[in-house]
């Protein structure tokens, strides 16, 4: 918000806008909604990672992802606190995860990778932005909520999984 008040106050310095202009126009600024975003340098996004499927057994899931679209596996999780063991399916540069996950049949979230990618930094990047990064503490892996609870995950372009 710093930066079109500054703006209003060089358009008063230089004679641009009268003082009632001025006045209305700052308590207007005041009274516009914001998203509750802070400008800061950005994340620069540069592909879909990859999207994980809630499945009710990543066996089968496997084995039909391999028949119907010729896909096969570039990696496995193993059980964690978090959740059961997965198969990652890939896709091109991207990969499908299959977790048995609550409630199947559903994505649980979708991971973008990033440039020049540091966990650290990448959270702080998400704090200066007013997001709330959460990372986790059996496995170096980014998550974050978008404005409609919708569940991103952060990583390098490379990450398979």
């Amino acid at each position: 918000m710093l930066e079109p008040v500054e703006k209003l106050v060089t358009l008063f310095e230089n004679n641009a806008i009268d003082r009632r202009s001025f006045i209305q126009s700052l308590m207007l600024l005041a009274a516009t909604p914001t998203l509750g975003y802070a400008k800061t340098q950005r994340l620069n996004v540069n592909s879909m990672n990859h999207v994980t499927l809630a499945v009710s057994d990543p066996e089968r899931s496997k084995q039909f992802y391999e028949s119907v679209l010729d896909m096969s596996v570039v990696s496995r999780q193993p059980a964690s606190p978090v959740v059961g063991p997965g198969i990652n399916m890939g896709a091109g540069d991207s990969f499908l995860g299959l977790y048995p996950l609550e409630n199947p049949g559903r994505i649980d979230h979708f991971c973008l990778g990033v440039d020049d990618y540091v966990i650290e930094e990448a959270a702080e990047k998400l704090r200066e932005a007013g997001v709330t990064p959460m990372i986790r503490k059996d496995r170096p892996e980014l998550y974050f909520k978008d404005p409609d609870g919708i569940t991103v995950q952060l990583s390098a372009k490379e990450y398979r999984g």
